[in-house]
């Protein structure tokens, strides 16, 4: 992760307020300048520090002993903030699609001065102890008096469109959200200060450039400038506040090398330099202010080809390759480590999982390194990491039965099975995307059929325990 002394003062001091849980207008009174310097500030801290929301710019600022955790912003603190960071878009006639659904979002409000509470986020496993879990609620039980819960819900407004029936959750930690206004599958999904762009994909008609974003704290859809090269079998990445997507499938099935960028402050986009070689189904992350590209179709073979991007050169170069060669892979970050996981190779669905450490590409040491495979192959799933757990919905696998949702711990090497979403005979090729404590699933197909589905599971739930003086 990029050091703090890329930071200058002002930015070193704007971080410690957003760790506060600050909005944008609270910081800028405290420090006297506009919203907009603040807007300008805060993309300049995600660019440096390789983070893509406040949350992340919190963990940073722990890490690195910028603020002390007890003044840290809580999961659900930064939620309720984090419609103040995103900045006013113009689009072309945006569309608004709106809520029927109550916001996740939770706010908490302390009624008495003498407790000091200290937040301990929690995620979600299966083998927690009970022991641990009855101590956590007794104390919750004990300060109940204390605490006040309030629930702040967005307004309940009548959908632009008929609503689409409710899915019935098999748990409560997943929750309906305001459904997509386009059915699509294959498509690139992106999080940008609290907002998740949904570019491309692929129609049950044809393959569509559509851009689209959504807001979780308003539970709300935009139509955005479309992508002028409408591709799928997509991915997307977010470097210096913008976002990239290599590659894809176009209309005719062709592969393409072209890379094109969205700029969410402007609703604009614009090329980039092309791939070295035309691809589709490839994994892509960004990681310390670059992107890296694993894999993929080339139109004729699954390749092992590992390529890295930086911005600052608007270049494209090749890395040591993958030691195996597929599309389709998911890719995700923990523990600061890059994981390529799954995907398809021509004949299999791949339990394969890969580490890939960047620093070690140096052409003396070995860079990748395999790791405990998953349970089952399979490709083309949603995957994310939130807390350093990679979190894994849907796929293809090598048999007629559904993959089960998995997680995988990387401090102990280890998958498990976690809550299931809402029954579905299968889920492949949607998208698994990460904003503060949640996970929102996004569409996909199921048996077929393309789905406008939007779920929101709760990944991480925050303790309060308090402290007393």
């Amino acid at each position: 992760m990029p050091e703090n002394d890329q930071l200058s003062e002002r930015e070193r001091e704007l971080l410690e307020l957003v760790a506060t849980g600050a909005s944008n207008k609270e910081i800028a009174q405290k420090l006297f300048i506009s919203t907009n310097t603040v807007k300008v500030h805060l993309r300049n801290i995600f660019a440096k520090t390789g983070v893509s929301s406040r949350t992340e710019a919190t963990l940073y600022a722990i890490q690195h002993g910028m603020v002390a955790i007890n003044n840290a912003v809580t999961d659900k603190t930064a939620i309720a903030s984090a419609s103040d960071v995103a900045s006013d878009q113009d689009t072309i006639e945006p569309t608004m699609v709106e809520s029927q659904y109550p916001s996740p979002a939770l706010a908490l409000e302390t009624t008495s001065s003498l407790l000091k509470p200290s937040v301990v986020a929690v995620p979600h496993t299966k083998s927690l102890n009970s022991i641990w879990i009855i101590a956590l609620l007794v104390i919750v039980a004990i300060t109940i008096g204390s605490i006040a819960l309030f629930v702040r819900q967005s307004p309940t407004i009548v959908s632009a469109s008929p609503a689409a029936p409710t899915m019935q959750t098999a748990s409560t930690r997943w929750q309906p959200r305001n459904r997509m206004p386009t059915s699509r599958a294959s498509a690139a999904t992106a999080n940008y200060e609290n907002k998740i762009y949904v570019i491309g994909g692929e129609t049950d008609e044809t393959t569509i450039s559509t851009t689209q974003s959504y807001d979780p704290i308003q539970d709300t859809w935009t139509t955005l400038q479309p992508k002028p090269v409408a591709v799928t079998d997509i991915s997307a990445a977010i470097v210096a506040g913008k976002i990239y997507v290599p590659g894809g499938k176009l209309a005719d099935s062709s592969v393409t090398s072209i890379c094109e960028v969205y700029d969410p402050q402007e609703n604009v986009w614009s090329q980039a330099a092309s791939l070295p070689i035309a691809l589709s189904g490839y994994a892509l992350t960004p990681f310390e202010g670059k992107l890296y590209l694993f894999g993929g179709y080339d139109g004729k073979n699954y390749v092992n080809t590992v390529y890295m991007y930086d911005p600052s050169r608007d270049q494209w170069s090749e890395r040591t390759r993958i030691p195996t060669a597929r599309a389709l892979a998911g890719v995700a970050i923990a523990g600061g480590k890059i994981y390529v996981i799954g995907g398809f190779d021509g004949n299999n669905a791949l339990a394969t999982v890969e580490q890939y450490l960047p620093e070690r590409d140096n052409g003396k040491d070995t860079p990748w390194l395999r790791i405990s495979p998953m349970p089952d192959g399979r490709y083309a799933m949603g995957i994310a990491s939130i807390a350093d757990i990679i979190h894994i919905v849907g796929g293809i696998g090598n048999s007629s039965k559904p993959p089960t949702p998995i997680e995988y711990l990387y401090q102990q090497d280890k998958w498990q099975d976690f809550d299931a979403p809402p029954t579905l005979n299968s889920w492949s090729n949607l998208n698994l995307i990460p904003i503060e404590s949640y996970l929102y699933a996004i569409g996909g197909k199921s048996d077929g059929k393309l789905l406008d589905t939007n779920l929101a599971y709760r990944a991480i739930y925050t303790v309060i325990v308090p402290a007393f003086k």
